[in-house]
């Protein structure tokens, strides 16, 4: 199973370095980050940032890469994934009765404000596009296609990024790992 979780914009380190933390614990197998704090501290080197924060050697067994913008990382989407958009959307579904897919990239909005209506419009023309000469009952349940999906937290306030991606991880790993025992 493949899962990656991505950060747009996020605005410190500290929040990066929990999702790191908790994707090597949890399997993850890259950390994404589009923007944000790397690109005004860091100037877009990712690998400057990592260097500092890797305290338990996780670089051997994650991934970490950065793009500048939300449109860059969504041409380079890995192949057959579903992107899961974790925002308090109307369309989206609770992420306790949530089926993980099994190659998963999850995205999490700014802390704070979450996705802009710009932004989410952006990944749905995206996901159009790319899907778009393709036939509606070759498009479900797939798995040589990439899709859109959208989860939120059943929370009344907006969480903390580096809190709501580790639920999120949380929440993936223990169903797998019950998928798996059943």
């Amino acid at each position: 199973m493949v899962c990656n979780f991505v950060l747009l914009n996020p605005r410190n380190r500290e929040n990066l370095a929990t999702v790191m933390r908790s994707g090597q614990n949890f399997s993850v197998s890259s950390v994404i980050v589009i923007g944000g704090f790397i690109a005004d501290k860091y100037k877009g080197n990712i690998h400057k940032f990592t260097h500092q924060m890797d305290t338990q050697d996780g670089m051997s067994n994650l991934t970490v890469l950065y793009f500048a913008t939300l449109e860059d990382f969504l041409k380079h989407l890995p192949a057959k994934t579903t992107l899961v958009v974790v925002e308090m959307e109307e369309q989206a579904k609770y992420l306790e009765s949530y089926q993980h897919p099994e190659n998963a990239t999850y995205i999490f909005g700014p802390e704070l404000k979450g996705f802009s209506q710009n932004e989410l419009n952006s990944i749905k023309q995206h996901f159009a596009e790319l899907n778009k000469d393709i036939p509606a009952e070759h498009l479900a349940g797939n798995k040589h296609t990439a899709h859109l999906d959208f989860v939120k937290i059943a929370m009344g306030n907006s969480l903390n990024v580096g809190v709501c991606s580790s639920i999120v991880m949380y929440d993936r790993h223990v169903k797998s790992f019950k998928h798996d025992r059943l």
